[in-house]
C-alpha cells in the first residue's frame, strides 16, 4: 500500500498544480506579466545607468588627458624657447610686458574658456605645495571632502584616477581627478623658483591633483526619464489589462456555467432528437419500401396497359381489315351505310388505345424520340390534305400557311409530329360548327445546329372558358363534361400533345375566347440539316398578275403571300360581284396590263365559283384569262364539270405549294384542261394501291438467311424497281460492300455466322467508304426495346417482318432522301409491339381470333396477287419447314436452348411472312419461354406447334395440289 501511494503521489501533486493553474491562470497571468515588466524596468535602468555612468567617465578621463597633453606641449615646445630667449614666465604675465605665463596658469586659464562650451566644465588644479598665489584658492578647494579623498588616493596611486558622481550646482555631474606628476621639463623649474614651498622635487613625485567637474549629457537623462515614464505607462497598461482580463475571465465563468447547463439541457434534447430520428428512420424505411411497392405498382400497370392495348389493337386491326374488305365487296346501300359506321366506331376504338398507350409509354419513360430527316412543309401540307375531307364535310375551310417553311429539312421525329398536328387540328375541326381551321407555321434558328419550329391551329369553334385554360392539357380533362358526351375523346389528347413537345424540347400554349375559338400554339426544338434541301417548286411569276376571289379573308391572305413570294402582282376581293367590278375596271384601264390567271373559290355567298366562272367565260374581252377553281367538296367528276364550263385547272383546298405551283405552270403553259388533270381527292377505298417506283440505278443489299424471306423480300424489291444482291449472314454482306456499290442494306438482326448487329457495328467501324450506308434493320422481333437496340447497332430505321409493302416503300424513299407516298396501306400496318409475359404458364385452350390457320387471302396481298410467287413460296415453306419442325423437338429434348430460340425464330419468320399467324404466335411463344427459361411452357407449346403445323401443312397441301402441276 505504501509503495501505491508513493507512486502515486507525484500524479497527484501533478493534478493539483495543473488544477491550481487552470483555476488561477489569470492571477498568474498577470504576476507573470508585472514580474516581467519590473524585471525589464530593473535591467534596462541599471544597465542605462552604467553606460552613462562609463560615458560621463572617459568623457572626463579625455578631457583631462587633453588639458595635460596641452601643458606637456606648452612647457617643451614654448617654456623652454622662451627660457632661451629669456622671455620671462610669470603667473602676472598679464602684468609684465613681454611675459608668458606659467603652465599651470595657462592650463586652467584653457580650462575655463573649454568649459564655457562644455557644458559648464570646471577645471581645478590644487596641491599640498602651492605657490604664494595659489595658497588661498588651494585652501579653499581642500576644504571640500572630494578635494581630500582625491589627495589621499592619487598620492598613495598616482596610477588611478579618483571619480565620483554627485550633485554641483543643482545638475548631476561627475567629479573627475587624476595625478599631476613631476615631469622631468619642470624639475629645475620648481626646485629653483624664489617661491617654491618645496625645493627637493624628483621625477614622478605627485605634486598636485587635476580634477574636473564635468555635467553630465541632458540626452542621457532625457532618455532615462523618458525610459521611466514609459516604464509607468506600461505598468497603467498593464493594471488595465489586468482589469479587462479580470472583467473577462469573470464573463467567461459566468457565460462557461451557462454553457455547462445549456450542454446538460441540449444533451437531453439531443437524446431526445435521436430517439425522433429513430422512429423518423422508421418512418423512412417504410416510406421507402411503400414507394417501392408503388413504382412496382405502376411499373406493373404501365405493362398490364402496354400489353392489354396491344391485345385489344391485334384483334381490332383485323377487325378494321375485314371491314376494308368487305365494303370494296358488292354491298347494298343500307350494308355500305352499316360497314361504315362500324369502320368509324373501330377507328375511333383505335385511336382511344392508341392514346392511352402512348400515355401509358410516356409516363413509364419509355417513350423514343427519333432523329430523321423531315421536310416540314411537305408534312404539314400532306398532313392536312388528308384531313381536309374531314372539315369539308362539315362546311369548314381548312387553310394551311407554310410560306415561311420553303426549303427547310430539319432533323426530328416526323412521326410525333404528325400525332401532335393530328390530334390538334381534329380537335378544331371537331369543336367549330362553322368558319374555318387554320394552321401557321414559322422557322427561326436558334444557333449554328438548332431551329424552332412554331406552330399554331387556330379555330372559330366554341371557345375554352377562361378558368380552364390552365388545365387543358392535363390528363382526362376536357372542356366540360358536356363536352364529353357531346363530342366524345378520352381526354387525353392534350396531355399527350403537351408531354410530346416537352420531349422535344418545347412547349404548348392556348389562348380562346369562349364563343369565339381557340388558339393552340406550340413550339419544338429540332436539329438543322443543310446538307438536304426541301425541293419546293420555283416559279417566276413576276410577268404575271393574278386576281384571287375568296370570301373567307384568311385564305386570301395565305394565297397571297405564296404567290407574292413567286413575284405575281397580286389583287384580291372577296365576293363574286366584287371580281366582277374588278375585271371590268381593269378592261377599261387600256394603260394597265390586265389580269394573267384568276383563282376563285367554289363556295361562295350570292353567286359561287362556277357561276362567276360561267360569266367570265361568256366575256370574249376576257377568253385570255386563266381560271382555276378552288374547292372544298370532293365529289366524282368534279374535274371534268369545271373543264367543261371552261376553267383550266381545279384544285381541292387546303392548298399545297407544290400542287398550286404544278397548277399555275400547266396553266400558264397553255396546256388544256382534260379529264385526266388532278382532281379532288376522293376517298374511295375501292381504287387499287399504285407503287411508285425507285429509280432503276436502285441497289438493294438484301442480308437474310431465311429462304422464304428471301423470296419475299427480293420480289417486293424488285417490284419497287431497285437490283437486289442477297447475302446469307453478316459476314458476307461485307464481302459484297467491299466488291460492289449500293444505295440502302436491309438487314436481319438474327442469322448464323454473324448477326446483323454485329455486321452493322463493323460496317460503322470500318475505314471503308461504305461506313455510312443506309442501314434499315428487318427483323421478326417486334418487342419494347428492339428499336431502340437496332438504332444503337448503328442502324437507320426500323421495320418489322412481316414486312409491310408500303412500310419498306417510305423506308427505302427516306434512305435516298425522295418524298414518301402520301398513302396508306391497305393492310394495317404493324406498329411496335411491346410484348411482355408476366405469367409463367401458356394457356393452351386460348386460341387466337383468327379461327382460320392460313391466312390465304392476306397471304396473296402480301405477295401482290402474284400468283406464281405464292406458289413458290408455299412450295418451298413445305419442303423446308417439316426438318426445321423436326429439329426445333430434337433441340428440346435436348435442352439445347439457343438452338430452341434460333429454331423457333426461323420457324415464326417464315410462317408470318405466309400468314399464317397461329404458328408463328406459337413459335414467338417458345422464344419468349426461352428468354424466360419456362422449359414446362417450351413442352407444352412444342405440342401446340406440332398440331398447328399439321393443320396447316394438311391446307398448303391441298394448295399445292390443286395449283402446282405436278411435273410427274
Amino acid at each position: 500500500m505504501n509503495l501505491a501511494n508513493t507512486q502515486g503521489n507525484p500524479t497527484t501533486l501533478r493534478f493539483k498544480i495543473g488544477e491550481f493553474i487552470i483555476r488561477f491562470s489569470l492571477q498568474i497571468a498577470v504576476l507573470l506579466m508585472v514580474t516581467g515588466i519590473v524585471s525589464a524596468y530593473l535591467f534596462i535602468a541599471s544597465t542605462t545607468k552604467s553606460l552613462t555612468n562609463h560615458t560621463s567617465q572617459l568623457n572626463a578621463q579625455r578631457y583631462l588627458e587633453a588639458l595635460s597633453a596641452f601643458r606637456t606641449l606648452y612647457t617643451n615646445e614654448v617654456v623652454n624657447i622662451a627660457k632661451k630667449q629669456n622671455i620671462t614666465i610669470s603667473h602676472d604675465y598679464k602684468n609684465i610686458k613681454n611675459a608668458i605665463p606659467l603652465p599651470a596658469t595657462l592650463t586652467m586659464a584653457l580650462g575655463k574658456e573649454i568649459g564655457k562650451f562644455q557644458s559648464g566644465a570646471q577645471t581645478f588644479l590644487y596641491s599640498r605645495y602651492p605657490f604664494p598665489w595659489r595658497a588661498k584658492e588651494n585652501q579653499a578647494i581642500f576644504s571640500q571632502d572630494f578635494s581630500q579623498q582625491a589627495w589621499s588616493s592619487l598620492t598613495k596611486n598616482p596610477e588611478q584616477a579618483f571619480f565620483r558622481f554627485e550633485e554641483v550646482d543643482g545638475q548631476m555631474s561627475i567629479r573627475y581627478a587624476i595625478a599631476d606628476v613631476m615631469r622631468e621639463g619642470c624639475i629645475d623649474c620648481h626646485n629653483n623658483h624664489a617661491q617654491t614651498p618645496k625645493n627637493d622635487w624628483q621625477l614622478g613625485d605627485v605634486r598636485g591633483v587635476m580634477e574636473v567637474i564635468l555635467p553630465l549629457d541632458k540626452a542621457q537623462f532625457t532618455a532615462q526619464s523618458s525610459l521611466q515614464a514609459t516604464f509607468i505607462v506600461l505598468f497603467a497598461m498593464m493594471a488595465l489589462i489586468a482589469l479587462v482580463l479580470f472583467i473577462f475571465f469573470s464573463r467567461i465563468k459566468k457565460d462557461a456555467k451557462k454553457l455547462a447547463d445549456s450542454n446538460i439541457e441540449m444533451m437531453n434534447k439531443q437524446e431526445q432528437v435521436n430517439f425522433a430520428n429513430e422512429e423518423m428512420s422508421l418512418a423512412i424505411e417504410q416510406l421507402e419500401h411503400k414507394a417501392k411497392e408503388l413504382v412496382s405498382s405502376n411499373q406493373v400497370k404501365a405493362d398490364f396497359m402496354a400489353t392489354m392495348s396491344h391485345e385489344i389493337r391485334t384483334p381490332l386491326n383485323g377487325v378494321i381489315g375485314m371491314l376494308s374488305l368487305l365494303k370494296q365487296s358488292e354491298l347494298t346501300h343500307e350494308q355500305n351505310h352499316h360497314a361504315h359506321l362500324a369502320t368509324v366506331s373501330a377507328s375511333s376504338l383505335l385511336n382511344i388505345i392508341n392514346d392511352i398507350l402512348d400515355f401509358s409509354k410516356i409516363e413509364a419513360d419509355k417513350l423514343v424520340i427519333e432523329l430523321v430527316e423531315i421536310p416540314l412543309a411537305e408534312l404539314v401540307t400532306n398532313l392536312s390534305a388528308t384531313m381536309a375531307h374531314i372539315a369539308h364535310e362539315k362546311g369548314l375551310e381548312l387553310i394551311v400557311d407554310v410560306s415561311q417553311l420553303k426549303h427547310v429539312v430539319t432533323r426530328g421525329d416526323p412521326h410525333r409530329i404528325r400525332q401532335i398536328l393530328t390530334n390538334l387540328i381534329n380537335n378544331a375541326i371537331k369543336f367549330t360548327a362553322q368558319g374555318e381551321v387554320v394552321i401557321s407555321t414559322n422557322i427561326a434558328m436558334i444557333d449554328e445546329k438548332n431551329l424552332q419550329f412554331s406552330c399554331s391551329v387556330t379555330d372559330t369553334g366554341i371557345g375554352i372558358a377562361q378558368h380552364k385554360l390552365d388545365s387543358m392539357f392535363e390528363r382526362f380533362t376536357q372542356e366540360d363534361s358536356s363536352t364529353t358526351r357531346q363530342y366524345g375523346g378520352t381526354g387525353l389528347g392534350l396531355a399527350i400533345v403537351k408531354k410530346l413537345c416537352q420531349l422535344m424540347k418545347g412547349d404548348i400554349t392556348v389562348t380562346s375566347t369562349q364563343g369565339q375559338g381557340s388558339s393552340f400554339s406550340f413550339t419544338l426544338l429540332l436539329e438543322r440539316c443543310d446538307y438536304i434541301k426541301a425541293e419546293l417548286p420555283q416559279v417566276d411569276l413576276s410577268a404575271y398578275r393574278i386576281l384571287i376571289v375568296d370570301d373567307n379573308k384568311t385564305n386570301r391572305e395565305v394565297l397571297d403571300g405564296q404567290l407574292k413570294l413567286w413575284g405575281a402582282e397580286v389583287s384580291q376581293v372577296d365576293s363574286a360581284k366584287a371580281a366582277l367590278s374588278c375585271l371590268a375596271a381593269d378592261l377599261s384601264n387600256d394603260g394597265h396590263k390586265s389580269f394573267d390567271i384568276a383563282i376563285l373559290d367554289m363556295q361562295m355567298p350570292e353567286m359561287n365559283g362556277a357561276q362567276l366562272g360561267e360569266i367570265i367565260r361568256a366575256d370574249k374581252q376576257l377568253a385570255h384569262l386563266k381560271l382555276i377553281m378552288l374547292t372544298s367538296l370532293a365529289r366524282p367528276g368534279d374535274g371534268q364539270y369545271f373543264a367543261k364550263i371552261g376553267f383550266n385547272f381545279s384544285m381541292p383546298k387546303p392548298v399545297i405549294t407544290a400542287d398550286l405551283a404544278k397548277a399555275l405552270v400547266q396553266v400558264l403553259n397553255d396546256d388544256k384542261a382534260t379529264s385526266q388533270q388532278p382532281t379532288l381527292p376522293i376517298k374511295n377505298n375501292k381504287q387499287p394501291i399504285t407503287i411508285k417506283p425507285l429509280p432503276k440505278s436502285t441497289r438493294i443489299l438484301l442480308v437474310e438467311d431465311n429462304a422464304i424471306n428471301q423470296v419475299v423480300a427480293k420480289t417486293l424489291l424488285t417490284n419497287l424497281g431497285a437490283q437486289v444482291e442477297i447475302a446469307n449472314n453478316g459476314e458476307k454482306a461485307l464481302l459484297c460492300l467491299e466488291k460492289s456499290y449500293f444505295d440502302v442494306v436491309l438487314m436481319d438482326c438474327q442469322m448464323p455466322v454473324m448477326d446483323g448487329y454485329t455486321a452493322t457495328k463493323t460496317i460503322r467501324k470500318s475505314q471503308y467508304d461504305y461506313k455510312d450506308i443506309y442501314i434499315i434493320a428487318m427483323t421478326a422481333n417486334a418487342m419494347s426495346g428492339d428499336r431502340e437496340k437496332c438504332i444503337a447497332a448503328g442502324m437507320n430505321d426500323y421495320l418489322t417482318k412481316p414486312v409491310d409493302i408500303i412500310a419498306l416503300e417510305n423506308s427505302l424513299l427516306k434512305a435516298l432522301n425522295m418524298p414518301l407516298a402520301p398513302r396508306e396501306a391497305v393492310i394495317p400496318r404493324r406498329t411496335e409491339q411491346n410484348i411482355t409475359r408476366k405469367d409463367n404458364v401458356v394457356n393452351t385452350e386460348n386460341e387466337s381470333n383468327n379461327t382460320n390457320i392460313w391466312g390465304k387471302e392476306a397471304f396473296y396481298k402480301r405477295v401482290g396477287g402474284n400468283q406464281p410467287l405464292a406458289e413458290r413460296i408455299v412450295t418451298m415453306y413445305c419442303q423446308d419447314m417439316p426438318d426445321e419442325i423436326d429439329k426445333l423437338s430434337q433441340a428440346i429434348r435436348a435442352r439445347e436452348v439457343k438452338s430452341i430460340a434460333a429454331i423457333a425464330h426461323k420457324i415464326k419468320g417464315s410462317s408470318a411472312n405466309l400468314e399464317a399467324t397461329k404458328l408463328a404466335q406459337c413459335a414467338l411463344e417458345i422464344e419468349l419461354a426461352v428468354k424466360e427459361n419456362n422449359g414446362d411452357n417450351i413442352d407444352l407449346l412444342s405440342i401446340k406447334l406440332k398440331d398447328n403445323f399439321t393443320e396447316l401443312l394438311t391446307e398448303l397441301e391441298e394448295f399445292i395440289a390443286i395449283n402446282v402441276p405436278n411435273e410427274s
